[in-house]
């Protein structure tokens, strides 16, 4: 609700004509938020059915929250892509390709310190397929000065 409120200020600051730099991020800040609270929403899950304690040593050390994490950035991540790549939008698609970059990286930074866990190649093949999906449906949406010439024509 406060993030929510936050982005309404922003947007009658920027209606109103104020030049903050602030106002021009309303699309970031409101991603982050996003991202913030699916990750939170992941980790109540995770306490709720995997019977993990709820605090921030017992979720880092459990491999089901660490897979969960993976599988759900992964698919925000594809999500993103193929939203860029539909709307035509390579900031959008950039952010998803971010965010995918995060999880191979949390994958072999993070999730390869657990091993010969179930929950390590679940989350490595889910996250595989994730890249495989992408690399099928959402191809990088052209740059913005190669979309003015073939809009005009």
């Amino acid at each position: 609700l406060v993030v929510l409120l936050l982005l309404r200020w922003l947007r009658a600051l920027a209606e109103g004509g104020a030049e903050l730099e602030l106002t021009k991020s309303r699309g970031v800040i409101a991603a982050a938020a996003a991202w913030f609270l699916v990750t939170m929403t992941v980790a109540r899950s995770v306490h709720h059915f995997a019977d993990v304690p709820y605090d921030v040593d017992n979720l880092v050390a459990s491999t089901t929250f660490q897979s969960a994490l993976a599988i759900v950035w992964g698919i925000a991540g594809l999500a993103a892509m193929v939203v860029g790549t539909r709307i035509r939008r390579r900031s959008v698609w950039m952010a998803g390709a971010v965010l995918m970059t995060v999880v191979v990286a949390k994958l072999f930074l993070v999730d390869l310190g657990n091993t010969g866990t179930l929950a390590r190649v679940v989350s490595f093949l889910g996250v595989g397929v994730l890249l495989l999906v992408v690399g099928y449906f959402s191809p990088v949406p052209p740059r913005a000065e190669a979309e003015q010439p073939a809009a005009s024509t």
